[in-house]
């Protein structure tokens, strides 16, 4: 009894802190200002502002959560370290803590932060001679890119500048058409907005890129160029987060956050509004010369969700529309205008079981193309395209890998065309549709033996058209050593095949063409009034879908490739890539029975990429990127025996690219690039004869030789200034591009006077800076 007294008249004496001490603690939640993710793993430390010294400690859970126990006050000096976020040191009086609900802190990342996708190639089950990663901050903040992934990827070894900055990949020489873009398990019709402002999948749906300029694996098929595979991400299942841009030519949003029990969803959509911009110019603006007016969107909806132990089942809606107009300056008629646009579906079930990984993925997909030059010339085409692909995977040793698959594509399609022909020169209706197929069976195997890797595989194609099949069987093989740990070789070798159509140029609408539409003889041309402007050959491959009607006969082309490449890392920051490159290709064209000897093309291309980087570090980043390539196509006419050998339509011989990017203090940052690059051969034409009346123009045309002269060489510097503010619950970033500084004016085409006789460069883009701001919370 005396003690009990004693101690309650201790209690009583004591100050009111000291009573509180043995019952109060505080909580609350740590987040990353900005995304507001979940701060896990944080030291927070409380300690006295007054009176007698203490200090307590606490580490926040998985959830952010933190719990201080046993404060001798409410009011303390709150202290957080956390890692890759900014020390945090605030005194917090006890009214801070009587709250009806725990605060939530929020923590200011280190670095820019914000959320972006990472790009790169993934090197494990599918490698390949190129090995590429971007960082977020390095692809957020390339200059002449606005944050576009694939557009990214064009400074990097291997993939050529298009004339124009059309949205076309030239990787190695290869027609944009003998490569294919991947999104998901099966591929595109066509990888970018025409004419290429943005790609048709935003970066902020990605989870990766695959690059694959050549000598890709066996999982992949009807392409005799290179592969570029975009992963879809899943949503992020934390909470609701979205994103929302704007800039000068368009505007972008993103939603994503949990769905049902463990899954998680993204909606996205962009529209680019160009065409706004371009109708406020007045018609003298254009100097007289065809202008264009394209309008674009696009949209994703991404849906996965757990599917009993081991399995996933993910649902994707995607689809984009592009309506270019192309008409004189000076006209007042509608000119030339085309649209196309696409819708898929996919279903992708993932299952795991114990060694085994399967996949199933079926799909659907609606085309639509249109190209009309009003009563002279109009083209529509629709397709209904199935596509799936299987794949069972086990590792029945750890260092063996086997996978078997199977991919297939079912076009049913319908063409419709008005032109005028015959000895009359009547308008003609021509109305076809048609059953298309094309179907892989492929077997990959990967074994790692230490230092050494052996990555082989086949496929087994068959494509079939309205009257006959074609096959053929690809053999594929790729050896990885590693004679130090900074020194990667790798040589690989394959054979590679699509299917091959008589080409029937609906660009003849768009483009008029002198020669035949296999034989690139004059090259494509585009009349405004009495001018006529020659463009590189690579301009009539705008969109794939419009560069050929599938009837008659089909065949399969064939390319054969090697390559050889060196990787060291020179530092730990510094690393060393070279490629030496070599691609055989042969059309293979079917022969058509009103012409049985239908020449031969072949294309032989060789080539060295050099690339030298810095990893992005704390504050720098960078890249040299440098490629050779000599390109020649052969075309054979059986009938006479004889041969033409000229430059391939994509023969660019020099191709340097040189980008730096440093952050600044307060989350600035500026990055360069530099290119020079040789321009693009075409066939000029060296006079004229006066007409006869029977050709539109007064004069006819003289070609010369077959891509005998090239555009000038193009060269051109970009800036690009970032800002980012990250405020508690969101981040917003400014950025200011500006493509082209020096205001150099590159020589895209050439303009010819009525007769031939003189010509001036038609030049592409001038300076121009594009202002932009992104939200994310």
């Amino acid at each position: 009894m005396i003690a009990l007294a004693l101690a309650a008249s201790l209690l009583a004496a004591a100050p009111a802190s000291d009573q509180a001490a043995v019952r109060t603690s505080v909580q609350g939640t740590l987040r990353s200002a900005g995304e507001r993710l979940p701060v896990a793993g944080a030291r927070v430390f409380a300690s006295a502002r007054r009176g007698r010294a203490w200090v307590r400690e606490a580490v926040s859970d998985g959830e952010g959560r933190f719990l201080l126990h046993d404060l001798p006050s409410r009011d303390f000096v709150l202290v957080i370290v956390a890692a890759g976020h900014q020390r945090f040191e605030q005194p917090t009086p006890a009214a801070y803590w009587s709250r009806r609900k725990p605060p939530t802190i929020f923590l200011q990342p280190q670095g820019a932060g914000g959320y972006r996708t990472i790009v790169e190639q993934e090197r494990i089950t599918r490698p390949s001679p190129v090995s590429t990663k971007l960082s977020p901050e390095e692809i957020a903040n390339l200059p002449g890119s606005q944050g576009d992934p694939l557009r990214a990827l064009q400074n990097l070894p291997g993939v050529a500048r298009v004339p124009g900055g059309l949205g076309l990949l030239i990787l190695r020489g290869a027609a944009p058409n003998q490569s294919q873009v991947f999104f998901g398990e099966h591929p595109l019709p066509r990888a970018f907005h025409i004419p290429g402002l943005a790609s048709i999948v935003p970066a902020g749906v990605l989870g990766g890129i695959e690059y694959v300029p050549g000598n890709f694996s066996a999982h992949y098929g009807n392409a005799t160029g290179g592969i570029i595979h975009m992963t879809p991400r899943v949503g992020r299942r934390d909470g609701i987060h979205g994103q929302a841009k704007l800039d000068f030519i368009s505007a972008g949003a993103r939603l994503e956050g949990p769905f049902g029990r463990g899954g998680s969803f993204i909606l996205a959509a962009q529209r680019g509004y160009l065409d706004l911009a371009l109708k406020a110019l007045p018609d003298d603006a254009t100097n007289g010369l065809p202008a264009i007016n394209p309008r674009y969107h696009d949209y994703q909806f991404i849906l996965d969700h757990p599917a009993g132990r081991g399995g996933t089942v993910t649902m994707r809606f995607l689809g984009a529309a592009d309506n270019f107009k192309f008409r004189a300056a000076y006209s007042d008629g509608e000119g030339i205008s085309m649209q196309s646009g696409f819708h898929r579906v996919d279903l992708a079930y993932r299952k795991r079981h114990g060694r085994w990984d399967f996949l199933l993925a079926p799909a659907l997909r609606f085309d639509r193309t249109e190209l009309d030059a009003g009563w002279e010339f109009n083209r529509r085409r629709n397709d209904i395209v199935g596509l799936l692909r299987a794949e069972a995977s086990v590792r029945p040793w750890r260092p063996l890998l086997l996978t078997l698959g199977l991919d297939t594509q079912l076009d049913r399609y319908r063409s419709f065309r008005r032109a005028r022909g015959g000895e009359d020169n009547l308008l003609v209706d021509d109305r076809t549709r048609g059953f298309l197929t094309g179907t892989g069976v492929y077997l990959h195997s990967q074994l790692e033996l230490g230092r050494y890797a052996l990555v082989a595989g086949a496929r087994f194609n068959v494509f079939t058209g309205e009257s006959n099949a074609a096959h053929a069987v690809d053999p594929r093989l790729l050896l990885r050593y590693d004679p130090h740990e900074r020194v990667r070789i790798q040589l690989a070798a394959g054979m590679y095949s699509q299917a091959s159509y008589r080409r029937d140029n609906a660009s003849a609408g768009l483009f008029s063409q002198w020669g035949a539409p296999d034989m690139p003889l004059g090259g494509p041309t585009v009349y405004s009034g009495d001018i006529m402007a020659v463009f590189p050959a690579a301009i009539r491959s705008l969109d794939p879908q419009l560069e050929f009607d599938p009837q008659g006969r089909i065949a399969a082309s064939r390319a054969v490739q090697y390559s050889a490449s060196l990787h060291v890392d020179l530092t730990e920051s510094i690393k060393l890539d070279t490629t030496v490159f070599h691609r055989n290709f042969r059309a293979n064209t079917p022969a058509e029975p009103d012409i049985p000897e239908f020449p031969d093309t072949r294309t032989t291309t060789t080539g060295v990429e050099v690339m030298l980087r810095h990893d992005l570090t704390a504050r720098l980043f960078g890249w040299i990127a440098y490629t050779w390539m000599h390109a020649t196509t052969t075309v054979s006419f059986p009938e006479t025996y004889a041969s033409l050998k000229f430059p391939s339509d994509f023969d660019q011989r020099h191709n340097l690219v040189m980008l730096v990017g440093y952050k600044l203090p307060r989350r600035w940052s500026i990055a360069g690039r530099f290119r020079l690059v040789s321009g693009l051969p075409y066939t000029p034409f060296i006079g004229a004869i006066e007409g006869d009346g029977t050709h539109a123009l007064e004069y006819a045309p003289l070609f010369g030789t077959t891509n005998g002269a090239r555009m000038p060489v193009f060269h051109q510097l970009d800036l690009r200034i970032d800002r980012t503010w990250i405020l508690q619950r969101c981040v917003v970033g400014a950025y200011l591009d500006v493509m082209n500084v020096y205001n150099h004016q590159n020589a895209e085409g050439i303009i010819y006077s009525p007769d031939f006789s003189r010509t001036k460069t038609a030049v592409g883009l001038p300076i121009l800076p594009v202002l932009g701001v992104q939200v994310s919370y």
